[in-house]
């Protein structure tokens, strides 16, 4: 990254950028006794259900409702589903040790870093404090509580950042957002809100890098 420009703020992307753990995933292991669950579970709620999840994240259920209907659909006990879910969402990973004390360095700076992520309930239930990630990141904005996600935009209107903005008196202009997704509407680029798309773990810690030095 050439830019030296000054940021005020600085929104960073969970899924895909800062962490790449999964729901569910210690079922994944072979070893795991509920082994057998996790393809039916995974596949149900993210490919044979396109709307569940992103319905979730928009707050339109939450975590009970989704083990309801998994128990439901394949009778596996509601509390064990929910037990699981929490399980995994506890055990999340950044995907590099580098990256709170990049961040660290950032906000010394006088930078704010704040987690913006597409998301559960799950996630300032469960990931949030196992994590402790409060002790890393000025703020947190999820889908699941603003009822929207970062990419359903206006023609003028970034409803997932814009009234938070306006709290900080801040414009599109002061900040920036790296995540591994871009917004092909090309609606944050016309507003002057700037995305730093990654690709990579080490895309990732480059970029906190040159934001940091």
């Amino acid at each position: 990254m050439k830019n030296k420009k000054r940021y005020e703020m600085i929104f960073l992307d969970w899924k895909g950028t800062l962490s790449g753990s999964l729901f569910w995933s210690q079922l994944a292991d072979p070893g795991h006794e509920r082994h057998g669950w996790h393809k039916n579970i995974t596949d149900f709620v993210f490919i044979d259900n396109k709307s569940l999840a992103n319905r979730w994240m928009k707050g339109e259920f939450g975590e009970e409702y989704v083990a309801e209907l998994i128990s439901g659909k394949f009778g596996y006990p509601k509390d064990l589903v929910l037990e699981d879910l929490a399980e995994s969402c506890r055990s999340m990973e950044l995907v590099s040790d580098e990256i709170l004390e990049l961040v660290g360095r950032i906000r010394s700076k006088g930078i704010e870093c704040v987690i913006a992520t597409d998301n559960m309930d799950t996630f300032m239930k469960h990931t949030k404090p196992a994590m402790g990630l409060e002790d890393h990141f000025d703020d947190f904005l999820v889908s699941f509580e603003r009822k929207v996600l970062k990419f359903d935009v206006g023609y003028d209107s970034i409803p997932f950042f814009d009234d938070y903005l306006s709290s900080k008196k801040l414009s599109r202009k002061d900040v920036l957002l790296i995540d591994d997704r871009i917004d092909k509407s090309g609606t944050y680029d016309r507003l002057g809100f700037e995305i730093f798309q990654i690709s990579d773990a080490r895309d990732l810690v480059e970029k906190l890098k040159e934001l940091a030095y």
